[in-house]
């Protein structure tokens, strides 16, 4: 069994000095041996207790020797022990952790070059694609000067072509109401040379002689009446095509 003073490491006669500067070298030291935090703590009691006795004391007063601590010197030992293979696992943890760390570094640097790597692809995609929209602008560019060099070119078969639609447009305009006039025109005529055929057969019926030019006129009619319609549907459509072509040529 062990004092408070052989425990702290100090002389009887010590001052509270001296007992504080050992009390902190002993804890300091105790410390750095003992890894497992609950037998620190027990160790940490009993020193603090042997400081406390020592420090309360009269610098005249000594302690007693029968003032024990039931601490082991073999278990201090033990714990160093129990420190060292607690030390020894700590450093293979920590090994292990290294290595795992130095994969996950290795790991991240693939990432960053795998990253760099896009990085270049898309830097590269990007000049491309500036390229191209630079060129398609280069191409446009010229395409419209082009367009304004043909513009100045047939500015005056513009002009010369603006009367032929004024005059066009007044054909169409005319030609619209004839068409909705020869509706009504073509049944009246339709009506008139079948009439003047029918009475013209009963007259030659009655004896009077035949005449061709009746009938070849009643029968001219009749055919104009019918296809007439569609003659001025076609002619409007030409024209107005024309017109069309000749609008989109000028404006």
């Amino acid at each position: 069994m062990t004092d408070y003073h052989k425990l702290l490491g100090v002389e009887k006669n010590a001052s509270k000095e001296e007992i504080k500067k050992a009390y902190e070298m002993q804890v300091e030291k105790i410390k750095k041996e003992v890894v497992n935090e609950k037998r620190l703590n027990q160790f940490l009691k009993i020193f603090d207790e042997a400081y406390e006795a020592l420090i309360s004391l009269d610098e005249n007063q000594s302690v007693k020797e029968n003032l024990t601590v039931a601490i082991n010197p073999k278990e201090i030992q033990k714990e160093k022990d129990y420190s060292n293979e607690d030390e020894a696992y700590t450093s293979r943890r920590n090994s292990k952790s290294k290595a795992k760390s130095s994969g996950g570094k290795s790991n991240n640097l693939k990432r960053k070059e795998t990253s760099r790597n896009k990085e270049r692809k898309n830097s590269l995609n990007d000049d491309k694609e500036e390229k191209g929209r630079k060129q398609r602008a280069a191409e446009k560019k010229s395409q419209n000067d082009t367009k304004k060099a043909f513009n100045l070119i047939m500015l005056p078969f513009k002009i010369l072509a603006f009367p032929f639609i004024v005059v066009l447009s007044v054909i169409i305009a005319v030609l619209q109401v004839i068409n909705i006039i020869s509706w009504i025109a073509t049944k009246v005529l339709i009506v008139g040379s079948i009439s003047v055929g029918a009475i013209h057969l009963y007259q030659v019926k009655m004896g009077q002689t035949i005449n061709y030019n009746i009938l070849i006129l009643a029968g001219a009619v009749l055919l104009a009446s019918f296809f007439l319609p569609y003659i001025l549907k076609l002619l409007l459509k030409v024209l107005q095509t024309i017109n069309d072509v000749l609008k989109g040529f000028v404006f």
